[in-house]
């Protein structure tokens, strides 16, 4: 048996939620947990249903940092990232990382087999030094 790749997700919306979908099927991504400030998105559904750990708060899977390899973070919300960061540094945890809007469309894209890069739904969603 392969390495396994242990992710989670902040956001479980139009970006989430193909990214979980196609997680799901692949034996080696393992979807430890699922955060998103609406209990009803989509993507909040589909991990209650597959019986994925689910929050409503990021700062509970920064939590869980130890069993996460990346956590990618389309949120939307501009003060996940740099929380997640911190939250990860008071831990001492240089292992988990936190992938942006960019990558996210980037892995979308190629779930789709789109010609072109997906749109973003979070324009101002850059990257944290």
């Amino acid at each position: 048996m392969g390495d396994i790749v242990r992710i989670a997700i902040v956001g479980g919306g139009r970006t989430g939620l193909p990214l979980l979908e196609d997680f799901l099927k692949r034996p080696y991504v393992e979807v430890i947990g699922v955060a998103d400030r609406n209990p009803d998105s989509p993507g909040a559904q589909l991990a209650r249903e597959k019986g994925i750990f689910f929050t409503e708060h990021a700062d509970v899977l920064a939590a869980k940092a130890s069993l996460i390899d990346v956590i990618i973070e389309v949120s939307g919300d501009a003060s996940v990232k740099p929380a997640l960061k911190d939250a990860f540094q008071a831990q001492g945890n240089r292992h988990t990382i936190i992938l942006q809007d960019v990558v996210a469309r980037l892995f979308v894209s190629i779930i789709q087999n789109s010609q072109e890069l997906v749109e973003t739904f979070h324009p101002g969603d850059e990257g944290i030094g």
